[in-house]
């Protein structure tokens, strides 16, 4: 009997242990898929996340560079775009006139570092560095990437000319579409990594024009030094952004590759980019070991820990999509985002009409001259604010460079209530504006007014409208608001308008 039991007891115990382990593989293996279908989870979350952040970094980064691009050349249309260049370069090569007025504005106005005169012929007429001027002469040589950007610019020059009746000069263009006139290319100079932007010098109030010679090309050189990339990184701050001429050290991926005319890389952007899916990874790992422990509680604070994460994400989404729309310095619009504005309200016409308004500080470059250009930024800062005040629910407000401000001012073309508007706003920016330290400084602004849709259809249409007015109001005395249909009734309306830098500069 005591035989029969053993067996017995033997047999009955075995089946439940047999479930049980069974039962504790089965748990483990759950818990072991579900550990690794959330480390699966975790590196497709972390890689993507990766992957879009480098991915907006590198559209703010590019929005950047061509912001930088048109910052240049709008600086070189303040010189190339003048009657006085072509009497003094083009008709009659003056030597004192190139060095001490216009190479000296390159330079001491806008921190070109070099600058090229190229003739017809490709003859160099002058050459600079900052400052320095060197008349000898010189041609430049097939290949040359210099020669190259000028044949392109010349090629662009005659798509844009015009004829002015005892000669021609090139179609007037609004600030803002600098770009039509203007060829960019990414080169090196004497072992320089340098950006450079190129354009004809042609006539701008019409006294001179030009006769049978083709024009002469300015060609203007920007360094790729630690100053513009601490420039060009300054509303950005991306992290450890460099530039190197060589290629990309190990461990360090390029993010943006320049190059030249000829195919030739000039060298790469580099940056250690945001990486959120680190943040992802490390939270995912220990969550995944808790799992094996304890499911419940584990799967809890997953839950949590991804919501807080995604939160992390779409506010740095957010973050990066604002800089993307949004001018970096004062907050307002920036050219990308008030093109769509405009759109969408030209898209509306003829039920909605509205106003453009293009605005432009009068004696900005005094401020910069006299206290630097970290006070320009804060009276920029400053006029911006009271823009946005002024104009208020009514309409948008945008920066497109420099000193230039445009306004849409949606639903309406009362001109009574246009001109109440600009009398505010000339009220407002011309108030004294606290530098600190007890400092005060005051600037002005010259509005151009065109109303849609009477003065065009198309967006090019009415920023010329705009420009045009803006431009008679710099004639009439500055600080005032015109409107375009007012500026078109001056026969001096008719000539060419010129940009906003140029007039600035006047």
């Amino acid at each position: 009997m005591k035989s029969e039991h053993f067996s017995a007891g033997a047999g009955e115990h075995k089946p439940a242990g047999r479930i049980a382990v069974r039962v504790y593989g089965l748990a483990a293996m759950l818990i072991l898929l579900a550990s690794i279908s959330l480390l699966v989870v975790g590196y497709v979350a972390s890689s993507s996340a990766d992957r879009q952040a480098l991915e907006n970094e590198t559209l703010v980064f590019d929005n950047a560079l061509h912001d930088r691009r048109l910052l240049i050349a709008r600086d070189q249309l303040s010189v190339a775009r003048w009657d006085r260049s072509v009497a003094n370069i083009t008709h009659d090569f003056d030597r004192d006139f190139v060095r001490d007025e216009f190479i000296d504005s390159l330079w001491y106005d806008f921190q070109l570092h070099r600058a090229y005169l190229v003739g017809p012929d490709d003859r160099v007429l002058a050459r600079s560095v900052e400052h320095h001027v060197d008349f000898t002469p010189d041609t430049l040589k097939a290949g040359d990437p210099l020669k190259i950007l000028a044949d392109l610019t010349r090629a662009k020059f005659e798509r844009n000319r015009i004829d002015l009746g005892d000669g021609y000069g090139q179609k007037p263009i609004p600030a803002t579409q600098v770009a039509d006139v203007t060829e960019f290319a990414f080169s090196r100079i004497d072992g320089q990594a340098v950006l450079l932007s190129a354009m004809a010098i042609v006539p701008d109030d019409g006294t001179v024009t030009l006769s049978g010679e083709a024009p002469v090309i300015l060609i203007s050189a920007k360094h790729i030094d630690d100053g513009f990339v601490d420039d060009l990184n300054a509303p950005l701050a991306l992290k450890d952004i460099a530039f190197l001429d060589g290629a990309a050290p190990e461990g360090r991926t390029a993010r943006r590759t320049l190059i030249g005319l000829q195919g030739e890389k000039i060298g790469h952007f580099v940056w250690t980019h945001d990486t959120p899916g680190q943040e992802i990874w490390s939270l995912v790992v220990p969550i995944a070991l808790a799992l094996a422990a304890l499911l419940c509680l584990a799967a809890l604070i997953v839950s949590r820990k991804i919501g807080r994460l995604s939160a992390s994400l779409e506010r740095s989404e957010l973050r990066n999509r604002y800089f993307a729309q949004h001018d970096p310095l004062t907050g307002l619009s920036n050219r990308l985002q008030f093109s769509d504005v405009l759109a969408h309200a030209i898209d509306r016409l003829p039920d909605r009409p509205f106003a453009l308004a293009a605005c432009d500080l009068d004696r900005f470059k005094a401020v910069n001259d006299s206290f630097g250009h970290a006070a320009g930024d804060a009276v920029l800062r400053a006029v911006a604010g009271r823009l946005r005040a002024a104009v208020g629910d009514a309409g948008t407000v945008g920066r497109i460079g420099g000193d230039e401000f445009v306004i849409l001012i949606d639903g309406s073309s009362d001109r009574q209530s246009l001109k109440s508007l600009g009398d505010d706003i000339l009220d407002s920016v011309c108030r004294p504006i606290d530098l600190g330290d007890g400092t005060e400084t005051s600037v002005g602004i010259s509005l151009g007014i065109a109303i849609a849709p009477h003065c065009g259809w198309q967006e090019t249409e009415l920023f010329a409208a705009a420009d045009g007015a803006l431009y008679r109001a710099k004639q009439a005395g500055r600080n005032r608001a015109i409107f375009s249909a007012d500026a078109d009734a001056s026969p001096t309306a008719r000539h060419a308008p010129k940009s906003h830098a140029s007039s600035d500069a006047a």
